[in-house]
């Protein structure tokens, strides 16, 4: 819990905190709330991991500049200039690093929109329009587009988009999908708010500003803004810990498979079965994520716009960061270690997806490559991992994981029942998704979506349980977090992710010059 306080993030870094070195990272707001859980897990051992929560762009910067982390966290990797909306620059590290996959989730879209005073909880979208109202095509909720989607008109108001203003993984990720998925749209759209922009546009950590559209800086100031009272008609993406946290609706969104589905646990983790890691040394994006076959997944279960973060550790065979040493590298390996398996376990609760067998595999042959690793553990089995998706090595995810409803499948009638195993007209209230039924592999189905997103409380993926320490590398036995403790510990590491920068990155920058004197 001292990790969720200025005071535990900026205490002085002692050579050893019991038999291991404390380290320290900085970067991603995104999986900061997934990073104090996994730290506060494995403190009693003497395990002190130190998180700044300052964004994955001055997280990329400080790892370049040295010195002053261990490691950083960031959703995109570093950029190499290809983000022409923003005009950034290349990074250029001078130190050698590895990317090992962290947290994954789906980039959600919460909303607030009321009719006779009650909140909208079911809105269903497909991609095409989602696009159009981030691009300022469809300016109004009563908009034949949405209506066609929804399968009801929606109130005569207009519709304000939220967007971030600072850099983000959210808005990265966001425009990285639509540059793909709609290519010729999105070209527009950035010719239209950055005239004489080369082609094709591509992605951006940093949103333009266009229209009503109203910038907001970090997520949690873009959650405030919708749950607000002046947040009606508004819609803005996010990610999904931050809605689950705020008790409000996100949107379920048409998937390849012509269903409408949430960016819960289970979806997110069965579109991530199809991410792929670059492993040609050659090629300008060694060790990056290739999501091109998550967006295109046409399993039902898939939820389109999933994605991961990485945490950018040092690499062994490259220049190493100045004040890394193997002492270091034994506890990052270690912390690690066991986020990738016993850890995982925790991430339905705090919002994420845990991370499928072909992205925890990818990660651990980057542990060995760590300087001082403890190495990783057995790949061959994983007997001891105890991660959610996989049992002795197995992908047990594509057998388990629920079915969507027939009644959220494109067409199905709002107000929805199931009858002998079809979507029909119901006599329930307006918004029900329907009750279970039986899906294609046997196993009982559902609609696998969480109260925030409007469908019936059905189960939202693997069983979460006590996170215990993963592998043969270390045993360490983590606390018995219940639900109720998960969600205070979420609510304070949001607050956290607001409160912190400022003082801890103001402890770094003494830190920086103390190293350079």
């Amino acid at each position: 819990m001292a990790l969720l306080c200025p005071l535990g993030l900026i205490m002085p870094r002692p050579a050893f905190a019991g038999t291991y070195t404390t380290i320290d990272g900085s970067g991603s707001s995104w999986a900061s709330v997934a990073l104090y859980q996994w730290a506060d897990d494995v403190r009693p051992q003497g395990i002190v991991v130190n998180y700044n929560p300052d964004g994955s762009a001055e997280g990329r910067q400080d790892y370049m500049q040295g010195g002053s982390v261990d490691f950083a966290g960031s959703d995109p990797p570093f950029r190499n200039g290809q983000d022409k909306l923003a005009g950034t620059g290349a990074e250029v590290s001078p130190w050698g690093y590895s990317y090992i996959p962290d947290t994954a989730g789906g980039t959600a879209f919460m909303y607030h929109l009321t009719v006779a005073g009650h909140l909208i909880r079911n809105l269903r979208l497909s991609g095409l329009t989602l696009m159009k109202i981030f691009t300022g095509t469809i300016t109004n909720w009563d908009n034949p587009e949405i209506t066609h989607d929804y399968g009801a008109q929606l109130p005569n108001e207009p519709i304000t988009p939220v967007i971030r203003s600072d850099g983000s993984g959210a808005t990265y990720f966001f425009t990285r999908w639509m540059s793909l998925q709609y290519t010729s749209e999105w070209n527009a759209f950035c010719a239209k708010v950055h005239p004489g922009i080369t082609m094709p546009c591509g992605q951006t950590e940093f949103y333009p500003q266009f229209g009503n559209a109203k910038a907001q800086n970090g997520s949690n100031n873009v959650a405030d803004y919708i749950t607000s009272s002046y947040g009606e008609g508004s819609i803005g993406y996010d990610e999904y810990a931050y809605a689950l946290n705020a008790h409000y609706p996100v949107v379920q969104l048409l998937n390849p498979a012509g269903y409408f589905v949430g960016p819960t646990a289970s979806n997110v983790a069965v579109a991530l079965t199809k991410a792929e890691i670059d492993e040609d040394r050659s090629s300008p994006n060694f060790l990056q994520q290739d999501l091109d076959s998550v967006y295109t997944f046409n399993d039902p279960r898939s939820y389109p716009l999933s994605s991961y973060s990485y945490l950018i550790v040092p690499r062994t065979g490259t220049k190493e960061p100045p004040f890394f040493n193997d002492g270091a590298g034994r506890t990052l390996s270690t912390f690690i270690n066991y986020f990738l398996c016993g850890g995982q376990k925790q991430m339905p609760e705090l919002g994420y997806s845990p991370l499928p067998l072909n992205l925890v595999t990818g990660a651990f042959e980057q542990v060995n490559e760590i300087p001082g690793t403890v190495g990783a553990p057995n790949m061959k089995s994983y007997a001891n991992c105890q991660n959610p998706t996989f049992e002795d090595g197995k992908n047990e995810l594509l057998d388990t994981a629920p079915y969507p409803s027939p009644c959220q499948k494109l067409g199905a009638p709002l107000n929805c029942v199931v009858k002998n195993g079809h979507a029909t007209t119901g006599t329930g209230s307006s918004g029900s998704t329907g009750s279970g039924s039986t899906g294609s592999n046997g196993k009982s189905s559902s609609s696998g979506s969480n109260p925030a997103t409007g469908g019936s409380a059905t189960t939202t993926g693997p069983t979460v349980g006590a996170a215990n320490v993963t592998g043969s590398v270390v045993n360490l036995a983590s606390n018995g977090t219940d639900r109720a403790l998960l969600a205070v510990l979420t609510a304070l590491a949001v607050v956290a992710a607001v409160a912190t920068p400022p003082a801890v990155g103001a402890w770094l920058r003494r830190r920086r010059k103390q190293a350079g004197t």
